[in-house]
């Protein structure tokens, strides 16, 4: 992968941030910073699976990711200088033409399974989620917020908020006020509801109509905060 060789500037906006719900004794709640590998792979925080993902319209002209290997759903862990410690989670990917949407994403659960069945956390007492992010060959992220296994399952619609980015590694801060579904979910729920059974955040790139596009996402830092 071409960012496991580039020393990115770390450029990041200062922020006065601070998050309640799953450890709300601190206001400030670290969902995943991509320190801990399980079996060679990043977790969250706790422990969550993280996995890369795709869907597109069209099944002939189909959404593609590289992240860990070619053949791995597992994203890749880089360093974002030789001389940083820290380390960040990153993939390539690319859409295709035709499509009227499609997309590539990664998905992080909160916390391992438990019985086979998804962990919730309460997040609903926080006012932001706040990452740092490096895009290349994409204008927007969208980040989707996920409830599976605790009464609110749905294929897709679920509440999410599409935000800017900029070139370089940034932080970005996104208001959870401002979560809504998309006009076209048919399953209408609460983003509070969903918040407070949370068991996965999606980060997704997206397009829709679709010209061939292809890049490059790096991800770190995914915290709520008040």
């Amino acid at each position: 992968m071409k960012i496991a060789r580039i020393l990115l500037s770390l450029c990041c906006f200062a922020l006065s941030l601070s998050p309640t719900g799953a450890a709300q004794e601190n206001e400030r709640f670290v969902y995943a910073d991509f320190e801990t590998v399980q079996d060679t792979r990043p977790v969250s925080k706790r422990g969550g699976l993280v996995q890369l993902f795709t869907y597109q319209e069209s099944a002939s002209s189909p959404s593609r990711f590289k992240g860990a290997a070619p053949d791995s759903r597992a994203p890749e862990l880089v360093r974002l200088s030789k001389d940083d410690p820290n380390r960040a989670i990153a993939f390539d990917f690319q859409l295709q033409a035709p499509n009227q949407f499609a997309g590539v994403g990664v998905e992080v659960h909160g916390q391992p399974d438990k019985d086979g069945k998804p962990v919730a956390d309460d997040v609903s007492n926080y006012k932001f989620l706040t990452l740092q992010l490096y895009v290349k060959g994409a204008s927007s992220i969208t980040t989707e917020f996920i409830s599976r296994g605790h009464g609110v399952d749905m294929q897709s619609g679920y509440p999410a908020m599409i935000f800017k980015v900029s070139e370089g590694f940034n932080a970005y801060r996104v208001p959870l006020d401002s979560v809504n579904q998309p006009p076209w979910a048919q399953t209408k729920v609460k983003t509070k509801d969903i918040l407070k059974k949370l068991t996965s955040v999606n980060f997704i790139v997206t397009c829709g109509p679709c010209v061939p596009t292809a890049g490059t996402v790096v991800i770190d830092n995914v915290v709520f905060q008040n």
